[in-house]
């Protein structure tokens, strides 16, 4: 691997304080004026202001108060749009970390090279992060509040169209899950007077709520058919906001609320002549928080499974689909395992953690190679396909875990690593099997990691869930 490069701080001692001890109290008490989530809603994203602390922090605080201090969240996207830099696209910082007054913040350098390497409006340009403010001041709000191991995809858009923002929204959709925070930095109303700004600003934020990408951009629209005097832009961030809420639109279920306004003239440093406006917003998804799949959805994924091994079968390959006829949740990248059976007799089962390609295609191709490359079992004959069942496991991210009580039987699957030695069990072995949480640990350590019964004591253990689909 390359040496990296990690970001240094160019915000701190100007947008916020460059003292750690100072900055930590500072931070605890924006939060502090806030009121966390309520238990029974899930949350997506938010969307930040991100001026100096002493303007926008208050709204911040607010903002970043509604993670609920009992989350796992392992990944943060920031996206923002880009004030210093002229460029086409996406920008994906890939080539280190960031780094703050209160320590390192790790990038996840997988996903943004996956990102960059998938998708031709993503790329890294150096210019763009250098002087850039926007996704630096989030950080230590995240750090504070988070307290846990989390890794950010840092992201500055460019010159983009709406369509290239619809793409980009499509690229990382794949990414939203319950592990997977999206924050959106940016102001409102740039330098109108104050009560400019609040008009103006309400306009915005009511387009935003709307969920509505079309909806938004009209409202842009509106503010500057009123020809307000000084108005610069009544969004800096409108890129962003429009991508997310691309997002947010093809996943459905998806309700976004104000959680504060403020400007710059509510703070002692402001004046009213010349305002910032500051929405604090939130993107919440209300109900069953393990709905990954619908029935319908789980069906049409098996069908294609069994369609690919019978295609295969027939004439040596599988038949090609349009992704645009799909739903988006057979179209984003997830983890699975395919099983195969022929009279209820275990004839193959492979499967890939990684979320590097759409669902559909990932199923189509395990289910070959279930049934045709699994070393473990002899091939399939085009003879036995009447007789074939088969079985398939959605995973949901790894988890870090530190202790096996973490391990709750029958939901929790589990991944075992040490160095090159890997090792893992799906949730259903070991209700299967009526195993203990021991004994879980202890068959996949000896017999798929091969690290010998109690090799998982020394080595790194995950869990994830599967959604299985019969």
């Amino acid at each position: 691997m390359a040496e990296t490069v990690n970001r240094v701080p160019v915000a701190a001692g100007r947008f916020y304080s460059g003292s750690p001890n100072t900055l930590q109290r500072e931070i605890h008490e924006f939060l502090q004026a806030g009121t966390p989530l309520p238990e029974s809603e899930r949350l997506l994203g938010l969307i930040v202001p991100h001026a100096g602390y002493v303007f926008s922090g208050g709204t911040a605080g607010k903002c970043y108060a509604r993670i609920p201090e009992e989350n796992n969240i392992e990944r943060v996207i920031l996206l923002g749009s880009s004030h210093y830099a002229s460029f086409q696209g996406a920008s994906v910082y890939n080539i280190g970390n960031y780094e703050t007054p209160l320590g390192i913040v790790p990038v996840d350098l997988e996903i943004c090279e996956s990102l960059i390497a998938n998708n031709d409006l993503f790329s890294f340009h150096p210019a763009a992060h250098t002087e850039e403010h926007s996704l630096e001041v989030q950080l230590p709000f995240l750090q504070e509040k988070l307290k846990s191991d989390f890794r950010i995809i840092p992201i500055l858009l460019g010159h983009v169209r709406p369509n290239e923002s619809k793409r980009i929204a499509d690229e990382l959709l794949s990414l939203a899950n319950e592990q997977t925070l999206f924050i959106i930095s940016s102001d409102l109303s740039h330098y109108p007077n104050y009560e400019d700004a609040r008009t103006a600003d309400a306009e915005t934020i009511e387009g935003i709520i709307s969920g509505d990408p079309e909806r938004f951009l009209d409202g842009l629209d509106r503010n500057n058919d009123k020809h307000i005097s000084n108005l610069h832009t009544s969004c800096c961030g409108w890129t962003s906001v429009l991508t997310f809420l691309y997002l947010t639109e093809q996943m459905g279920n998806v309700t976004i609320r104000k959680v504060d306004y403020s400007n710059s003239g509510d703070s002692v440093y402001g004046g009213h002549d010349r305002v910032v406006g500051y929405g604090g917003l939130e993107a919440v998804m209300k109900g069953d928080k393990k709905k990954y799949l619908s029935e319908e959805e789980q069906l049409q994924l098996k069908k294609l499974a069994e369609e690919a091994i019978w295609q295969y079968f027939e004439r040596g390959g599988r038949d090609d689909i349009d992704p645009a006829y799909l739903p988006p949740a057979l179209r984003a990248k997830m983890g699975a395992f395919v099983t195969v059976y022929v009279r209820n007799k275990l004839r193959g089962c492979l499967g890939r953690f990684d979320e590097r390609e759409p669902l559909y295609e990932r199923v189509r191709d395990l289910a070959i190679a279930s049934a045709t490359k699994d070393t473990r079992f002899e091939p399939l004959d085009a003879s036995e396909l009447p007789d074939m069942r088969v079985q398939i496991s959605v995973l949901t991210p790894l988890r870090r875990i530190h202790d096996p009580s973490e391990i709750i039987l029958g939901m929790h699957g589990i991944y075992i690593r040490n160095g090159l030695n890997t090792g893992t069990f799906l949730p259903q072995v070991a209700t299967e099997h009526n195993w203990t949480v021991e004994e879980f640990l202890g068959y996949c350590s000896k017999n798929k990691a091969h690290l010998g019964w109690d090799g998982w004591r020394t080595a790194e253990l995950f869990v994830f869930e599967a959604i299985v689909i019969e």
